[in-house]
């Protein structure tokens, strides 16, 4: 489908098998479209799911802007859950949420990661001589302009009064995972991240975590869909609220914000 191809940077797709349960259509098969630095934490829960109940969840991981604007295109789509609020209230803008269909899910921390074994690079208070913490090289991040792992970089940086230099010598990535991905193959000094994203590169290392009032507060939200919302729908949103969906969380390094159901 054309809404899987590559907008702005590579889309990540995860499917987990299909599973013919009586009583339930193939069509009734969970999308959830998620921001990419969920990815290995949803693709458990999808597992997670299937075994528990017989729901088959099939996964979309991107930039939450690239995944909301498929939503508003028509992308099927039963779920999504953004990186920031502000792709949900744009799908809420346009209609697009289901009554009682949203929820703040999940929070993060911004941080600051860099290659194992790069001893010249010591952190935040390094950035503030650019030729001492880069070098040659670049600072790596999602783009400000529609990755919200690269607004709140930006934020951070504009607080600690470093955008001004830093965005002359910065490489922005079409997603989270996308700007890690260039770090990790020795492209940059640094990357702006998520706390979670360390754990999809044995590559990488923690530098610095930004303090919390650098920032906007961190926030993913959950959505329900309307045009797609049903019984088999709404029972696998509840289940990203519930105690099994808290500890598959947890164990990836979220922060869990719903009380358990």
């Amino acid at each position: 489908m054309p809404w899987r191809r590559w907008i702005g940077g590579r889309i990540y797709l995860c499917a987990v098998a299909m599973l013919v349960v009586p009583g339930l259509a193939k069509s009734e098969t969970i999308e959830i479209l998620a921001a990419a630095s969920t990815t290995e934490a949803v693709t458990a829960l999808s597992a997670a799911l299937h075994q528990e109940h017989g729901l088959a969840m099939r996964t979309t991981f991107a930039a939450s802007s690239t995944l909301a604007k498929h939503i508003a295109a028509g992308a099927p789509a039963h779920l999504f859950l953004s990186a920031d609020i502000a792709w949900l209230n744009y799908l809420a803008a346009h209609d697009l949420i289901a009554a009682d269909g949203r929820v703040d899910l999940l929070g993060n921390q911004l941080v600051l990661l860099r290659r194992t074994g790069d001893a010249g690079a010591r952190g935040l208070a390094e950035l503030a001589d650019l030729d001492m913490a880069l070098g040659k090289e670049r600072l790596i991040m999602g783009d400000p302009a529609h990755v919200p792992a690269g607004r709140y970089g930006r934020q951070a940086l504009q607080h600690l009064g470093l955008w001004g230099a830093l965005k002359q010598r910065a490489v922005f990535g079409a997603s989270v995972r996308n700007a890690l991905a260039l770090l990790a193959r020795g492209q940059g000094r640094f990357a702006i991240a998520y706390a979670t994203d360390l754990r999809a590169h044995d590559s990488l290392r923690l530098s610095a975590t930004f303090p919390k009032d650098s920032h906007a507060a961190i926030v993913y939200p959950l959505a329900l869909i309307r045009e797609r919302e049903s019984a088999v729908a709404r029972k696998a949103f509840r289940y990203l609220q519930g105690a099994r969906a808290k500890t598959i969380f947890e164990q990836y390094g979220f922060t869990f914000l719903p009380n358990t159901r």
